[in-house]
């Protein structure tokens, strides 16, 4: 992901917030500079999807992180958002891009993420219960929504 990418990420975020955390400019940029990973997928020369992740010890001040953080210490790999454009959804690109970000983990022992669950992220709760996620805790969040919190244990080789 590079500034180049601006407008197609922050557009495709916009389109899930409610979903996912807002995103402005001024915080994408600083997301990009301290994430593990800030990748777009692109499908025909056009921003299909993004992800960002984030490593233990990084400067993320998001809730999610600082309770994974309080939780796992350094043995965790956050997800922080993934999202994939509505016209390329179910056409494995998710998936792809979790294989991916879960061999990255490995060293860290676990994926973790958060989900909305009151009101429920019906399709997303199902993908990660999918892909062996489990809950490990709740998140009342500012606005009054929950988050469920989840991990994926993730065998070393």
């Amino acid at each position: 992901m590079t500034s180049a990418d601006d407008a197609a990420v922050l557009a495709l975020n916009a389109a899930s917030e409610g979903w996912v955390e807002p995103l402005g400019p001024n915080r994408l940029d600083w997301l990009r500079l301290i994430a593990a990973h800030a990748a777009v997928v692109e499908v025909d020369d056009e921003v299909a999807a993004f992800v960002l992740t984030f490593a233990p010890g990084c400067a993320h001040d998001g809730l999610e992180f600082q309770w994974f953080t309080e939780t796992y210490a350094d043995r965790f790999l956050h997800l922080d958002r993934i999202v994939v454009a509505e016209q390329h959804r179910r056409q494995g690109i998710a998936t792809a891009v979790y294989r991916a970000v879960e061999r990255s983990a490995k060293p860290f022992d676990r994926l973790v993420c958060g989900i909305k669950s009151d009101p429920p992220d019906i399709a997303g709760l199902a993908f990660h219960a999918g892909r062996d996620f489990v809950e490990v805790g709740k998140l009342g969040r500012p606005d009054g929504t929950t988050t469920a919190l989840c991990a994926k244990e993730l065998a070393t080789d």
